[in-house]
Parts: C-alpha cells; sequence; structure tokens
C-alpha cells in the first residue's frame, strides 16, 4: 500500500465517523439473565443448537474478556445501567438482590443510559426484567420503575425476577406464589400470578410495536429477558425440541425472540442504523443442576467471584460499522456500555460523579481485519466527538464488591482473591440434582457474611490459567500486590463512605410494599393476551 492510500484510508475513516455523528444511531440491548458464558453455540457449547444469538456474532464482534460488576442480578445490572460500581450508591447489606418487599431501589440521583439517551431526543422502552426496585410506601406506588429512571416506553416488565416460587408446572411447587409473582405493564400489575406459557410472545409484541413506532426517530431500546432465570418455561413451539433438553429450548425460545426484533429493524430498514448488544447479566446458577446453565471451562458460577460467576457473552453488531466476525479478548466491563454508548451518539457524560467504565467506541468503529491472536488495540484512532473522558486503559483494574468488601480485582492478566467462597462439593450434583433436576432451591453462597477473608490473597494468572486451578506464590508477585494495593488505595478515596446507605439491608424490607393487584387477595389477570 502506499503512503497515498494509507492518507486516503485514514481521512476516509474519520470522514466516516463524522458522518455518521450527524445522525443519531439507534442502541438494541439484549439482556439476558443468568446466561452462562458456556451456554451459547458461538462460545463453545457442544449441544446447544445455532440460533439467532449465534447470527449476531457471526455478523459482528463476539467479546471474550468482559466481566460483570457483580454475580448477583440487582448490583450487575444498576452497574450496566449507570457505568458505576453499585457500592457508589448503596446497593450493598444483608441481601444481594432488591426483593419485592423492598422500600428501596436505584437512588433517582444515580444517572441512567435511558436518561441521557432521552436528553438527547431518544425515544427509550424497555420490556423484560428490571429488578431496581419497585414501591417505595405502597402495594403499587412504583416510585422506583423504570418510567422513573428514563424510560418513556414502558411495555411488560417483570419488576422483579422470576424466582422458584413463580413455577406453574408443578415440578417444584403445587402453585405459584402470587405474592412473589407479577407482570406489570407500565406501572399497572396485568397478572398475579404470571402465566409464563406466553411470556416471550408478550414481551416480543411490546418489543416490536416500540420498533414500529419509532422508526423515523432514534431509539433506545432494552429487551431485558427472563430467560433463563429459573423456573424454566416454555411456548409449546419450543417444548421439549431442544437436544440439550429444557435449558436448551429456553435458550431457542430467547434465540427466537432475538430474530424476530433483528427481522423487524431489517424490514424497516434500519439495519446499518442499529447497533445491537448483547449480554448477559452474569454467571449462571450453577447449583441448579441441569437448569442452571454452564460456565464453560470457568470456575463458580452466579454468586460467587470466580470466573465462572463474572465473565459473560458479549456480542456487537452494527452492519457497515463493525466488520463481521470479528473477536476481541479485550478486557471489558459491562459498566462500559454506559460511556460507550454516549460516546457514539455524541453525548456527554455525567461530570459530577465517578464513572468506573471506560468507552470502548474505538474498538467498535474500527473495520481492519482483526485476529484471534490480537492482544491489544492502540489508541491512535478515536471518536472525534463530544468525548466520554475514559479510554481504554491496558492496565485497569476491575474491582468486584461483596457488600462493601472487595472480594476480587482482575488487574492486568491476574485475578486476585481476597476472600474465600464455597463452590459446590464433588457429590454435590448427585445428591441434590435427580436425573438432572434441582431437588431444592440453593446457593452455596447467597449472602456475603458467608464469604471468609483469606490470609495471604490468591493469585491466578486467567490468560495462563483461565479455570483458576493454579494460584501463585503471593511471595514472588510482592510488587504486584504492590501496585494492586495502591490502586485500591486511590479508588477508596473516591467514595463517598459516610453518605452511602446500604440499601440491600434487611431492615429496608416491608410487607406493606409488596406488589398486590386486589389486596387482600393478590390474584388476578386483566391481560388481554390471555
Amino acid at each position: 500500500m502506499t503512503v497515498a492510500s494509507v492518507v486516503i484510508l485514514v481521512v476516509g475513516v474519520f470522514l466516516t465517523c463524522e458522518a455518521r455523528l450527524d445522525w443519531k444511531p439507534n442502541i438494541v440491548i439484549f439482556l439476558a439473565d443468568d446466561l452462562g458464558y458456556g451456554d451459547l453455540s458461538v462460545y463453545g457449547h457442544p449441544s446447544q443448537e445455532f440460533g439467532p444469538i449465534d447470527k449476531l456474532a457471526q455478523e459482528g464482534m463476539r467479546f471474550t474478556n468482559c466481566y460483570a460488576a457483580h454475580s448477583f442480578c440487582t448490583p450487575s445490572r444498576a452497574a450496566l445501567m449507570t457505568g458505576r460500581l453499585p457500592i457508589r450508591y448503596g446497593f450493598q447489606g444483608g441481601y444481594n438482590v432488591l426483593l419485592p418487599q423492598h422500600f428501596v431501589g436505584l437512588p433517582y440521583n444515580e444517572v441512567t443510559i435511558a436518561e441521557v439517551l432521552k436528553d438527547l431526543g431518544y425515544a427509550t422502552g424497555i420490556v423484560g426484567k428490571w429488578h431496581l426496585g419497585i414501591n417505595s410506601y405502597s402495594t403499587s406506588d412504583g416510585s422506583f420503575l423504570p418510567h422513573r429512571h428514563g424510560f418513556t416506553d414502558v411495555g411488560t416488565i417483570l419488576p422483579a425476577s422470576l424466582m422458584w416460587d413463580c413455577d406453574e408446572s408443578g415440578k417444584y411447587r403445587h402453585q405459584p406464589n402470587a405474592k412473589r409473582c407479577f407482570l406489570y405493564r407500565n406501572s399497572t400489575i396485568i397478572q398475579q400470578p404470571i402465566q409464563l406459557g406466553k411470556l416471550t410472545s408478550r414481551l416480543l409484541d411490546d418489543a416490536k410495536a416500540f420498533i414500529y413506532n419509532h422508526s423515523r426517530e432514534p431509539f433506545f431500546f432494552l429487551y431485558s429477558f427472563p430467560q433463563v432465570h429459573r423456573p424454566m418455561f416454555n411456548d409449546h413451539r419450543f417444548y421439549n425440541v431442544s437436544k440439550r433438553g429444557t435449558y436448551g429450548d429456553q435458550i431457542n425460545e430467547m434465540g427466537w425472540a432475538v430474530g424476530q426484533v433483528m427481522d423487524t429493524i431489517a424490514t424497516l430498514g434500519l439495519d446499518r442504523k442499529t447497533l445491537v448488544l448483547f449480554v448477559s447479566d452474569h454467571g449462571p446458577h450453577v447449583e441448579a443442576c441441569s437448569e442452571g446453565g454452564s460456565p464453560g471451562i470457568f470456575k463458580g458460577g452466579k454468586g460467587n467471584f470466580f470466573e465462572g460467576g463474572l465473565r459473560v457473552p458479549v456480542i456487537a453488531r452494527w452492519p457497515g460499522v463493525i466488520e463481521p466476525g470479528r473477536v476481541s479478548i479485550h478486557l471489558l466491563s459491562l459498566m462500559d456500555i454506559f460511556p460507550t454508548i454516549v460516546d457514539l451518539v455524541g453525548g456527554r457524560l455525567p461530570n459530577d460523579r465517578m464513572l468506573d467504565g471506560q468507552s470502548f467506541a474505538d474498538l467498535l468503529v474500527r473495520n481492519e481485519a482483526r485476529t484471534l491472536n490480537e492482544q491489544s488495540f492502540d489508541n491512535s484512532f478515536m471518536l472525534n466527538s463530544a468525548r466520554a473522558n475514559v479510554h481504554h486503559n491496558p492496565s485497569r483494574m476491575l474491582l468486584f464488591y461483596c457488600s462493601d468488601t472487595i472480594t476480587a480485582v482482575r488487574y492486568k492478566e491476574y485475578k486476585i482473591h481476597f476472600q474465600t467462597f464455597k463452590l459446590p462439593p464433588e457429590n454435590f450434583f448427585e445428591t441434590n440434582c435427580t436425573e438432572g433436576f434441582p431437588n431444592k432451591d440453593s446457593y452455596m453462597a447467597e449472602f456475603c457474611d458467608q464469604f471468609k477473608p483469606l490470609d495471604v490473597p490468591e493469585i491466578y494468572n486467567v490468560e495462563h490459567d483461565p479455570e483458576e486451578k493454579y494460584p501463585l506464590d503471593a511471595k514472588k508477585y510482592q510488587e504486584l500486590m504492590r501496585e494492586v494495593d495502591h490502586a485500591i488505595a486511590v479508588h477508596t478515596m473516591t467514595l463517598d463512605a459516610e453518605n452511602i446507605m446500604p440499601l440491600l439491608a434487611m431492615n429496608n424490607t416491608h410487607s406493606s410494599v409488596l406488589p398486590c393487584c386486589n389486596p387482600p387477595y393478590c390474584m388476578c389477570n386483566y391481560s388481554p393476551h390471555q
């Protein structure tokens, strides 16, 4: 290639970027629940069918080194929505998640992706799981629901989560517990308990309607799946179809919904105007036996801080911008999604608070071919926009809190554990799984006080040893630990510890705020779909 052609190529790339910033791309995030790193065909599962989610990776970019901020739903989802560690706004305390009876939620002063995009003229919509708070003072005030956090179009949502008590198959419960299982539309209960068979179709109908209604303006849409959180459920079209079994049926049904949304986007001619992200909120619930998913080669899962609990699949697709078939081993966090989106749309990040996410927009917009073995990307080409004031730092540290305690960090190629936690013993599945199905709803580590501090931190090189099998001799890594200790000390100074209330504490719950459509019965079905 001649010098002249190189100049033309570089100028062309900049012009492409500048032209793209003259219009605002649509943003769609598919957020799966409890999906393990190893659950998808494209991430190596040997019997999971190839489907529309895998096709996203084939047509876009797959990331292999991305971490959730936490291994439970509420703090991980909050971190994704705000670009900030959960410790910064009090998502800590006795529980690791918000329960329906909590009278607190994501604080109003936290700025979400939806709020930033709404201020930039975007239509903002959501369907599916929320789990960032419901009521504050009654059974129906909806003080912490999505419409209070920047979403102008709220379709069918699960304000809390699916849970064991919502099973309607008769396998685990004689009947669902209505007080723990409810479906909303916007801020109103429409079903209590949830009728699961048509849930995917209901969410999909709302998703397609939103896209059709806002096809002529920029939109942000969060499709937050209830899959693959237990209990397992399926539309009859997907029941007992996957060669992987019930869990595979769940992934196939979720994949079908992804495909239907992508078909809608294509039909409306929005393909090249829409960035699509597919992510999971954290690792799989491995104690749920065959209904618990796969962390792939990694150790651990939901509820602990080994790689299996934190490493998540991430896929990005944007025809004409993202080179198809690319694979990135860049170190990322789900918290990076917030500044990346703001960066891509030419917005500005809040400047009155500390953000923990870093924009990876420059990775997405590069069109050069990349190889599986490429270790890093230089920063010579950056977006010429109202930049998010964060760029990739090859020596960044990811911190993982359980409640108010740093449990582990990822730094360079190392994973360092400061606490220990139980994993299922060798005989766990033999004694707790009958023909692959769980005998009870269980977690080996459900509360942070079950974690015990280590006298000497455990250090793993997770690039050499991704399974965290071989702890390194800490005596040989004293310089590394000095760097880590210094970085933690600097981080700690950015916390406003005195003003952080432990929102997930047990004393922030009361039965008077449990959602109920018609007290005291709490049973109804106002859905026209039934």
